[in-house]
């Protein structure tokens, strides 16, 4: 009986991690330009989903 109990608690543990690696989602995001040079570097990405645009400049 303590098996079933067991199977059914890690079915159960499973499910709850499956549905929240699917609500957690990811960054649908799409790198336009990369560019990496001695003195910092600049990233470009664009939202797929919305479209917005996003400039990270490292100095």
């Amino acid at each position: 009986m303590k098996s079933i109990q067991e199977v059914a608690h890690l079915f159960l543990l499973t499910m709850a991690m499956a549905v929240g690696f699917v609500l957690l989602g990811c960054d649908r995001k799409e790198t336009i330009l990369d560019v990496d040079t001695p003195g910092g570097g600049v990233q470009v990405d664009r939202d797929v989903d919305d479209g917005s645009i996003t400039v990270d400049v490292d100095e």
